[in-house]
């Protein structure tokens, strides 16, 4: 906290008993205001306005997305540390929390239902329990070798999971991050995405739409990018994985998990992280051979290129 002021300000902020509820619930995962009426069982007026005052004191960010405004807490460390202190000395036999806790439990299982019904009518297989156990090893076998150790069990820095689908990567990664932002286009896919986030606790990672040719982040955005079999479908896997290395800052990681098959073989997906300026640093397949990981690095510019 920079000064007294900005510090007695944001107590002041945090000194309502409406306010702690809001966080309370958020502190699961984003909801929509929607959702968070729902659990409250306040109007939307009154919880407008004091989500505005969370967002205005920097302890709440908000993401539209459509008809849908979504609110999430905050990665400030200055600011996470106080509220998850401030969180953590609310009683667990509060009446009012209790009530919001089970109102979130039934938001969770509409979420999940919602998500089940989408995967359906699209003809969508989630992975099975052996496939993910499978992938989640190779992954964490490839990070283990490769990621800087003060990473490892820790942080992934800021994350990108792009195509996010079903939210496999987030399930895998996104507590180990700094923070997560998942894109995907489908508005289906996203919901249910943000069931797996609410079911995790996820209460870092952002669910928005994006364009994985056409991402709306700055150069050198995050540091590490996920792509978890989006490539194998895409009609231009070169122009994707191009636009995927421009937000990676340098040093920073792609981690690719692709369905091994005639069009993401070995050379193909090698080819498309060469084209895009990476460093492949390894390329391995899960136990039964299904599933390709890959991992590779943007090497830092040369002192002499950076003007």
């Amino acid at each position: 906290m920079k000064s007294v002021e900005l510090l007695a300000n944001l107590m002041r902020v945090l000194g309502d008993p409406t306010r702690l509820r809001l966080l309370a619930a958020l502190n699961r995962g984003e909801l929509s205001v929607r959702e968070i009426t729902q659990v409250t069982g306040l109007s939307q007026p009154r919880v407008s306005r004091h989500l505005k005052l969370l967002c205005e004191a920097r302890i709440l960010k908000r993401t539209r997305d459509q008809n849908e405004v979504y609110y999430r807490a905050t990665i400030d460390d200055d600011r996470r540390a106080l509220v998850q202190e401030v969180l953590g000395n609310l009683p667990v036999d509060d009446r009012l929390t209790a009530r919001d806790r089970e109102r979130l439990t039934a938001i969770l299982d509409a979420r999940q239902a919602r998500a089940e019904e989408l995967l359906d009518h699209m003809g969508v297989k989630p992975l099975g329990p052996t496939e993910i156990e499978e992938v989640g090893t190779a992954v964490e076998s490839i990070l283990q070798a490769h990621l800087p150790k003060r990473q490892i069990g820790a942080q992934l820095g800021d994350l990108l999971d792009i195509g996010t689908g079903t939210g496999s990567m987030l399930h895998l990664l996104a507590a180990r991050s700094r923070r997560t932002v998942a894109i995907d286009q489908s508005r289906e896919m996203r919901l249910v995405a943000r069931a797996t986030v609410l079911s995790q606790g996820l209460a870092n990672c952002t669910v928005q739409a994006g364009d994985m040719y056409d991402l709306s982040f700055p150069e050198g955005h995050f540091d590490t990018v996920t792509m978890d079999r989006v490539l194998g479908t895409a009609d231009n896997p070169t122009e994707a994985v191009c636009e995927a290395a421009r937000v990676i800052r340098d040093a920073g990681h792609l981690l690719i998990v692709e369905t091994a098959g005639p069009t993401t073989d070995d050379s193909k997906l090698a080819e498309c992280i060469e084209d895009a300026g990476l460093a492949l640093l390894d390329l391995r397949r899960t136990a039964r051979g299904t599933a390709i990981v890959v991992i590779a690095t943007r090497p830092p510019q040369p002192q002499s290129q950076i003007a």
